[in-house]
């Protein structure tokens, strides 16, 4: 089956490199009704896209993830988990039994899948109207830089960058794992079946590593990424609390 939808869908790549380029506010947003019609937990709509338009902004988040693709899009975003917008004409008394009911790890997670189907069509969007974009979870790293900046209330915080503009690179489309075994199941978990997907997509990413010229394969990726002491997990854990987040 073809369709644009399709077309768009697998041809996705993340672009890393802009042209010099504005990006109308028009488009933007076209992009952002986009993103705001997906489903999502309750209707509570608990994501906000936050532009930061201040180059000098763009560049201090770069130097401190580096992520040169943060200071050269052309339209920058954190996108915030936000359930900040629940209080707005509450009483005092409505507000703290929200905050409690707030803190259960739930409402985390309903929030954080709000936000991942508002970024994925974001992108898809923009896709659609010739943009390119890349999402990434480092560009939340400067936790304490990014709530100081954009002035986050409790129960606001980021979980992902969204940089857009137009293409000036052709990235090529990543390889992922087959869907039988490694995304589609049959009545439980195969732990069979997912080795041998694994195995499958071990040999096509060597060989797409290889034309970047790594070697190494997707489990030899992820040893390197996971399998290691990781410095600054229990930072971000200890922020997402503090910001009134999964705390029960």
């Amino acid at each position: 089956m073809e369709n644009d939808v399709f077309k768009i869908l697998s041809n996705r790549a993340s672009i890393r490199a802009f042209k010099d380029e504005p990006v109308s506010d028009e488009l933007v947003m076209t992009v952002l009704s986009a993103a705001a019609s997906g489903p999502n937990m309750n209707n509570f709509q608990p994501v906000t896209f936050i532009e930061i338009t201040d180059q000098a902004v763009k560049d201090e988040i770069t130097e401190r993830v580096g992520m040169r693709y943060i200071a050269g899009a052309p339209r920058f975003f954190v996108l915030a988990i936000d359930y900040n917008k629940l209080f707005v004409g509450a009483t005092p008394e409505q507000a703290a039994v929200m905050a409690e009911n707030l803190a259960w790890y739930n409402m985390t997670e309903g929030a954080l899948i709000s936000a991942g189907i508002a970024l994925e069509n974001a992108v898809l969007a923009a896709n659609a109207v010739g943009l390119g974009a890349v999402t990434m979870a480092g560009a939340v790293r400067p936790l304490d830089f990014l709530q100081d900046t954009l002035q986050l209330p409790k129960f606001v915080k980021p979980v992902m960058g969204l940089s857009l503009g137009y293409p000036d690179q052709e990235p090529g489309v990543k390889p992922k794992l087959p869907v039988k075994g490694g995304f589609w199941m049959t009545d439980k978990y195969d732990q069979a079946a997912l080795e041998g997907a694994v195995a499958t997509y071990n040999e096509t990413m060597r060989e797409y590593f290889a034309g970047r010229g790594i070697d190494e394969d997707w489990t030899e990726h992820n040893m390197k990424m996971v399998a290691t002491t990781a410095k600054d997990n229990s930072l971000a854990t200890q922020h997402l609390h503090d910001k009134g987040f999964a705390t029960k």
